[in-house]
């Protein structure tokens, strides 16, 4: 398909518009772009980034996927490889700011206890978490990290990481209501 028509390339999954991408075709890209981009940002914002922030962080991982088109290999989503990608710099950035004050230290938010009729969205739960509970969640359950490599992303202890992941995810099922 060396001329495919805009509603073509639409259509093409990941992998093909991320071969053709690879291969100079900068509509493809922009397909990939479009599908992924709310989805990073969002998912840069559950990391804790506030919204600038998460669009800067969000630009320059869509970048640095361009220049490295080559390596993605079509595994799984577009938007899951970027994501990883955007999860590594916001860790810079965070890791930056740590320099001036340990993660570990952060203190908790002020979180008034939830109205018992009124169901949070999870956005909403994620920023009642510690900062640093909810970047080892998100990182593990919206990037796919294990918890050694959070562990190594953030310099924190893995019994440390498992730890704010279990109470991070207990918070998360009592503010959002699970039985589980």
């Amino acid at each position: 398909m060396p001329g495919a028509s805009p509603a073509d390339l639409e259509q093409m999954p990941d992998r093909l518009l991320s071969s053709r991408a690879a291969a100079g075709d900068t509509g493809a890209f922009t397909i990939l772009v479009r599908r992924s981009l709310p989805s990073l940002r969002g998912f840069l914002r559950r990391l804790g980034a506030p919204p600038d922030l998460a669009d800067d962080l969000a630009q320059d991982a869509l970048v640095a996927a361009f220049e490295r088109i080559g390596d993605y290999r079509g595994d799984g989503a577009f938007v899951a490889w970027v994501r990883r990608i955007a999860a590594r710099r916001y860790l810079r950035a965070v890791q930056a700011r740590m320099r001036l004050a340990p993660l570990e230290a952060a203190p908790e938010p002020f979180s008034p206890a939830p109205d018992t009729g009124r169901s949070l969205d999870l956005d909403a739960a994620l920023e009642r978490l510690s900062p640093v509970q909810r970047l080892c969640v998100t990182l593990q359950h919206g990037a796919g990290y294990t918890s050694a490599e959070i562990s190594q992303a953030t310099g924190l202890p893995e019994g440390s990481v498992k730890s704010h992941i279990s109470r991070g995810l207990s918070r998360l099922r009592q503010d959002l209501g699970s039985d589980r």
